[in-house]
């Protein structure tokens, strides 16, 4: 089932926008809150978590929504339409003050009148940027009077050379990660959210993304509709089909990159699978 209609965003679609963006506001107000900071992330996370239920709750009273607190969820597998949530990507970068590279994750999967199933809402607020990042484009949903501190400014820095520029992770990135790079003629830049390395793939700023740590079905649900919506690449990293609303519940690895670089990454990161 292909991520979006053709034409136009669906009533979902605006949801999903809407709920990533509810989430993101409340998370960018709690950042600077009386929390201590060793608590900070469990109780944001909690809070963004609990608004974008009760949303649920109330605008699609018969789905089912499946995320970090109901990881062993089984209803889920019969259901017809299923919300991922991630309501906090990046927990270490968002009690580290001054660092955007946090996000929202919102997607919905549904099945199809075939049986079949796929992402047919998504989207990724980057709260930092005051941005929600969709299949159509990167919607603006919060002015940036109220954006708490300065406007941050890329993810990463401004390229300085031609070369292939490869997202990992900071704190756990691919063991063959400097290999793949040399073999490549890459170079990495490390940050810490999914949503923040997908962003740099979506916006030019990076050609790839790279995990090999794990990722669960609700952590990349958001990011598999909105690269695939794009025209971009994502899979796992030999190359295979990421399904979602199965029974396996983590997936070792994944790979979103521009569509004409894929080939040439997946043959490169044989070696080392």
């Amino acid at each position: 089932m292909s991520p979006f209609p053709e034409h136009g965003r669906t009533n979902d679609q605006r949801l999903a926008e809407d709920l990533a963006a509810q989430a993101g506001r409340l998370l960018t107000d709690l950042r600077v809150s009386r929390v201590a900071p060793e608590e900070l992330g469990d109780f944001a996370e909690g809070e963004a978590r609990a608004v974008i239920l009760d949303r649920l709750a109330v605008a699609r009273p018969d789905d089912l929504v499946f995320g970090e607190w109901n990881p062993d969820s089984r209803a889920r597998l019969e259901a017809d339409r299923v919300w991922m949530i991630d309501p906090l990507d990046g927990v270490s970068s968002y009690r580290t003050e001054g660092r955007p590279d946090w996000a929202v994750h919102v997607a919905l999967w549904e099945r199809g009148p075939d049986g079949t199933g796929g992402i047919t809402a998504c989207a990724i607020a980057m709260p930092a940027y005051g941005r929600v990042i969709t299949g159509r484009g990167a919607t603006t949903y919060q002015p940036i009077s109220i954006i708490r501190g300065p406007r941050p400014g890329p993810l990463v820095p401004p390229r300085e050379d031609d070369r292939l520029r490869i997202a990992v992770s900071e704190a756990d990135p691919p063991a063959f990660a400097e290999e793949l790079a040399e073999t490549l003629g890459a170079s990495l830049t490390r940050l810490g959210s999914g949503g923040g390395k997908t962003a740099t793939v979506v916006e030019d700023e990076c050609d790839a993304y790279i995990h090999t740590s794990g990722h669960h079905q609700w952590d990349s649900a958001a990011t598999y509709g909105v690269v695939r919506q794009r025209g971009l690449h994502a899979s796992r990293l030999d190359g295979s089909e990421l399904v979602y609303n199965v029974e396996e519940n983590e997936f070792p690895d994944l790979l979103v990159c521009k569509e004409d670089v894929a080939d040439r990454i997946i043959e490169a990161a044989r070696a080392y699978l």
